[in-house]
């Protein structure tokens, strides 16, 4: 059985922003966020206009995403407390209940951002990126190779914050896929 995916917002995002979210039904995990994502998502994405609120929004209501909250709010505390001493950082509320709920499932945390990451090796915690979903949603063989090499350029186009090396790292895996 497939680990469950719990998503932090950048991946909905980008994913949404470029129509690859619709792959999400091809990929056999069950596909979870938090209440406080869904909000950025959805509820602030839609105040602000953003293009993929109603995509992420539709995925919500079809059930293909679902929302779950956390259990133990003590551990969160603890998840914060370990991002503000080993990365001189906060972690943002949600970023700390998506790795909290991974944990609870025993699920990957799927997000981007470096600190998120960081703290997620220190807990134990299984994490991957956006590249590790466009892995799976070739894998589906949903898309062709260069069409989704085509949809990473246009996710870094449009405001997907990634360094040129990690940008390097995710075409030569979705290469060798």
């Amino acid at each position: 059985m497939q680990k469950p995916l719990v998503f932090d917002s950048t991946p909905l995002i980008y994913l949404s922003r470029v129509s690859l979210s619709k792959f999400f039904t091809d990929i056999p995990a069950e596909k979870f966020t938090t209440q406080k994502v869904y909000n950025e998502v959805v509820q602030q994405g839609k105040k602000k206009g953003a293009p993929e609120a109603s995509l992420l929004e539709r995925l919500f209501k079809e059930k293909i995403l679902s929302v779950r909250s956390i259990s133990d709010n003590n551990y969160l505390k603890f998840v914060k407390e370990i991002a503000a001493t080993t990365q001189k950082q906060p972690l943002h509320e949600a970023e700390a209940e998506v790795l909290c709920l991974a944990r609870e499932l025993t699920g990957i945390a799927v997000a981007d951002d470096k600190a998120v990451r960081a703290v997620a090796r220190v807990l134990d915690v299984e994490t991957h990126g956006t590249g590790y979903i466009l892995g799976k949603i070739y894998v589906a063989k949903k898309i062709g190779r260069e069409e989704l090499l085509q949809k990473v350029k246009e996710m870094r186009d449009s405001g997907w914050r990634l360094s040129d090396e990690d940008y390097f790292k995710i075409t030569e895996y979705l290469k060798r896929l």
